[in-house]
């Protein structure tokens, strides 16, 4: 287990210039270079680290304005755009310009009996000339990475970083004792995954899970053998992103590059999805037998 700090207040650390400043919130410049607002995890007094490394070169985003943040109250940067208009083209179609994409930031979505959910996004496709397959209309979502394991030795060795005279980005993206937590951060979205995929579908829509790489491949571990059609160029309802590093362009300055893997981007029915969730495992009689004790004291063998 180990990770190592990738990227702060938006600069990659594995570049040795320009020498990367502490960002706090006595700062004069707190502004998210992701979105038009100050940092939120320094007005929380937290340390701006937007992503880290894992030790197998993945990238984990751990500030949830890093991916494409969903605040709907300042306008839409053109880094936002430009993830979105990526994210049409690869579900709707390559010649997608961004006249024709319509969104709706943080909408609400009514559940009878129940408080209502938040979309991040719904994404809606308007005067495109070409023919879809698929829905025009869908719930997107956006969950790049998630916690870390021991984020207090992360917030420790940024302190460290902070203080000394002689700041190195090397320094800054040392390994750390800490891990990535993709069970958690699972745990967190299906509920809203699977409620807001219902909604859609039912509504003649569709979602759109946008996530990083780690977080694909343990979902992928899950549904890998249930062989799902491929609906790409049919009927789908639901569709599964993975973003991850661009490692194609040139390492420099500034945020590290994402990008789609076009390898890795699943096309399917929502429902039989979530049925493939939800049949996991076999049947394990001896769960049922073994070592029991009664409420009132006695040891008992149950055989299977």
């Amino acid at each position: 287990m180990g990770v190592s700090i990738a990227e702060y207040f938006g600069q990659r650390t594995d570049v040795q210039t320009p020498i990367i400043e502490p960002v706090t919130k006595t700062s004069s410049v707190k502004i998210c270079p992701f979105m038009n607002k100050d940092c939120a995890k320094i007005s929380k007094n937290l340390k701006p680290v937007c992503s880290v490394r894992k030790r197998n070169g993945d990238i984990w985003i751990v500030c949830r304005d890093r991916l494409c943040s969903t605040n709907k109250s300042i306008s839409l940067t053109d880094y936002q755009k430009n993830i979105l208009q990526t994210i049409a083209r690869e579900v709707f179609s390559k010649n997608m310009k961004k006249k024709h994409i319509f969104i709706k930031r943080e909408a609400n979505i009514p559940v009878v009996g129940s408080s209502s959910y938040h979309a991040d996004y719904i994404m809606s496709v308007k005067n495109f000339p070409d023919e879809l397959r698929g829905p025009k209309n869908v719930v997107l979502e956006m969950q790049g990475g998630g916690e870390t394991s021991s984020t207090g030795k992360i917030t420790s060795h940024v302190d460290t970083w902070e203080k000394k005279k002689n700041r190195t980005n090397i320094f800054l993206s040392q390994e750390v004792n800490a891990g990535t937590i993709e069970t958690n951060a699972w745990r967190r979205q299906q509920e809203q995954f699977i409620i807001k995929g219902n909604i859609a579908s039912q509504t003649g829509g569709g979602i759109v899970f946008c996530v990083g790489s780690p977080l694909y491949d343990y979902l992928w571990q899950r549904v890998s053998t249930a062989k799902l059609n491929d609906l790409r160029h049919h009927n789908w309802s639901m569709c599964l992103i993975c973003f991850e590093e661009d490692k194609e362009k040139q390492s420099k300055s500034g945020p590290i590059p994402l990008k789609i893997n076009s390898s890795k981007v699943l096309f399917t029915n929502y429902i039989t999805f979530v049925q493939t969730l939800i049949n996991q495992g076999e049947p394990y009689p001896a769960m049922f037998a073994g070592t029991f004790e009664t409420l009132d004291g006695e040891t008992v063998e149950i055989d299977v």
